[in-house]
C-alpha cells in the first residue's frame, strides 16, 4: 500500500536527480565551503537506533558511501585549516568540504571512527565537555524514553507535557484505545518542547521520572575521555567545544551561565586533551548577540545549524552555515548529492 511518504518521495525523485547532476557542487569555480553536520552513526540492528530521532542518524554503510563520494567531489579539509587559510589569505580550494559531528556520541567512536580511519578523511567533533564519559542523557533522549516506558494515557497526565501531545499526533485504534506515538511523532513533540527553557524541561523530567519510576539509564551515551583522546591523537579528528552542558545559548540564559558554558568548556577540553581548542558549535543552533560576542572573543570560528553553503568573501567565521545529513535524505548517491546542492 502506498503511503503519503511514498508518494512524496516519488514526486521528489526527479528533482533530486536534477539537483544531484547540476547543483553547485558540480559546477562553478567560486570558492565555497560545504560544512556537513552529522550526529550519530548507528546500524539499524543497534537498539539505540530505534530510540533516537530519525533526523539524528546515518547508518555506517551510508556514512562510508558519503565519504567516498565527498572525496571525489571536494577537497576535504579540517575545518580549522579552512578557517586558518581564510584568515591568512592563503589559497583555498574552489570546492572545499569540512565534516563535523555534534555532541560526541559513543557511537562516533564505535562506528564512525573506524570508517574515518579507513577512508583517511579529517573531521571535526564538537564535544560537550562536562558530559564526556558520564551517564547523563540529553533531555530529548530522556523525553523519548518517557514514550517507550509509558502509555499515552500516562503521558497525558503530565500537565507540562500534555499540551504538546496535540490531537493531530494521537491516533486511536479500532477499539478506541490510544496508540503509541511513532518516532516521527515523538520527534515532533521534542521540537515543540524546545519552546521551553532547558532548566524548566530538566525540572519537569526529574519530577516525571520519579513519579513514573523510571531510572536514569546507566549506559554511557557519549564517548569517554580515553576514547576522545584516541580520536584526537589519530590526527584525523580535531575537537571543538559544544559548551559544557549543552545549554541552548538563548537571550534568556543567565549571563554567568552562558559565559561558563562557552569559556569553561574550552579550558576543560584543552586541559584534558593537551591541545588547543579553537572551534565552537552553538547547541541546537541557538544564538544571541552575547553568545556570538563570547564566541568571537574565545574561538577562531563557530558553526551554526543554519543551512547553507559558505562563501569565502564576506562569510562571518563565527556564524558558519552547515548542511545537516541523516539517513532518510541521504541513503542513495542521488539523494545525498541533492542534499549537497542545497536547492530545497
Amino acid at each position: 500500500m502506498l503511503t503519503t511518504q511514498h508518494l512524496k518521495n516519488a514526486a521528489k525523485a526527479p528533482l533530486d536527480t536534477l539537483a544531484a547532476q547540476f547543483g553547485p557542487h558540480r559546477r562553478g569555480k567560486q570558492q565555497k565551503l560545504w560544512t556537513l553536520m552529522y550526529h550519530r552513526i548507528l546500524p539499524k540492528s543497534d537498539p539505540r537506533y530505534a530510540s533516537e530521532e530519525p533526523g539524528m542518524i546515518v547508518a555506517p554503510d551510508t556514512f562510508r558511501q558519503h565519504l567516498q563520494q565527498l572525496k571525489q567531489l571536494f577537497t576535504i579539509l579540517p575545518l580549522s585549516e579552512w578557517v586558518e587559510r581564510q584568515q591568512s589569505g592563503q589559497a583555498i580550494p574552489s570546492n572545499a568540504c569540512a565534516i563535523t559531528f555534534d555532541d560526541g556520541w559513543a557511537d562516533n567512536y564505535e562506528y564512525a571512527f573506524p570508517i574515518i580511519q579507513q577512508e583517511q578523511v579529517p573531521v571535526t567533533l564538537f564535544a560537550v565537555s562536562d558530559m564526556i564519559g558520564g551517564t547523563q542523557q540529553f533531555w530529548p533522549n530522556r523525553v523519548a524514553r518517557l514514550f517507550t516506558h509509558c502509555s499515552t494515557e500516562q503521558l497525558n497526565e503530565l500537565n507540562w507535557l500534555a499540551p504538546f501531545l496535540s490531537a493531530a499526533t494521537i491516533r486511536r485504534s479500532n477499539s478506541g484505545a490510544t496508540e503509541a506515538l511513532n518516532a516521527e511523532q515523538i520527534s515532533e513533540v521534542i521540537q515543540q518542547l524546545k519552546s521551553l527553557p532547558d532548566n524548566l524541561i530538566a525540572s519537569h523530567l526529574l519530577e516525571a521520572e520519579a513519579e513514573l519510576g523510571i531510572d536514569n539509564d546507566t549506559s554511557q551515551p557519549l564517548v569517554n575521555w580515553q576514547q576522545l583522546r584516541e580520536m584526537s591523537d589519530s590526527g584525523l579528528v580535531e575537537i571543538g567545544s559544544h559548551t559544557s552542558h549543552h545549554f541552548r545559548l538563548q537571550q534568556s540564559l543567565d549571563p554567568a551561565v552562558m559565559a561558563s558554558e562557552i569559556i569553561d568548556s574550552r579550558q576543560r577540553l584543552q586541559d584534558e586533551l593537551n591541545k588547543p581548542v579553537d572551534l565552537f558549535c552553538y547547541p541546537n543552533g541557538d544564538v544571541c548577540p552575547e553568545a556570538i560576542k563570547l564566541a568571537r572573543e574565545h574561538y577562531k570560528a563557530a558553526v551554526t545549524t543554519q543551512r547553507g553553503i559558505n562563501y569565502n568573501k564576506g562569510q562571518d567565521l563565527h556564524q558558519l552555515l552547515r548542511i545537516g545529513v541523516h539517513q532518510d535524505i541521504s541513503n542513495t548517491a542521488t539523494k545525498f548529492q541533492s542534499r549537497l546542492a542545497n536547492w530545497f
